[in-house]
């Protein structure tokens, strides 16, 4: 799938990160089953599609979606794209843990929108409005990104990103916070210790 570029006439800044190591979504993930739950389900099975309601949780191995609202349809080859949407004033939100890269560090990848775009197909995830990424190791946040849009590209462990055009949604920049190299990763924590999953930002 190609990424779409900016419109020519939209006053944002792009930028292309490579913030991190190469380190690719979990691949075990691919093999694990697919659980959804909500409060309310419709399903068309003429047009492939499905549309969840209410306190939304997708969950595939470390993968884990949330938000109020989910559609979700199955392509011709059976790769899941789906579509969710914060209840107003709200987050969705997304987490995913990636391919170890440096022994004794947990990485996870962590981000928030008012919209969230999943191609499980292009392995990509795009966050639209009030959008916020960031990557943790060990739990503690390393590398942050907020935008109005955001594009992870989990395949090849890209990003880009743009500020708003439209001066309501803020004063149109692109921010980020980089983690200095020389500074040692945080400790593992305990192997019996699980991170608790993580829960939509507060609105802003």
């Amino acid at each position: 799938m190609r990424t779409p570029l900016p419109s020519p006439r939209a006053a944002c800044l792009l930028l292309a990160l490579a913030l991190a190591a190469p380190a690719h979504a979990e691949r075990a993930d691919r093999d694990k089953p697919t659980q959804i739950v909500a409060d309310r389900f419709v399903g068309d099975d003429l047009k492939q599609t499905v549309v969840y309601s209410g306190n939304v949780t997708l969950t595939r191995g470390t993968l884990r979606i949330t938000g109020e609202r989910m559609e979700l349809r199955e392509d011709p080859e059976r790769y899941r794209h789906a579509v969710v949407t914060a209840a107003p004033g709200k987050l969705a939100s997304f987490r995913q843990r990636r391919d170890a890269a440096t022994p004794g560090v947990e990485e996870y990848v962590e981000g928030y929108a008012e919209r969230i775009e999943y191609d499980e197909r292009a392995e990509t995830v795009k966050f639209i409005n009030r959008a916020q990424w960031r990557r943790l190791e060990n739990e503690q946040p390393r590398d942050e990104l907020t935008g109005n849009l955001i594009v992870y590209d989990s395949r090849n462990s890209k990003y880009w990103a743009e500020g708003a055009a439209d001066p309501a949604q803020g004063d149109g920049r692109v921010r980020t916070i980089i983690a200095p190299r020389s500074e040692a990763p945080p400790a593992a924590p305990p192997a019996n210790l699980k991170p608790a999953p993580a829960a939509p930002a507060p609105a802003k």
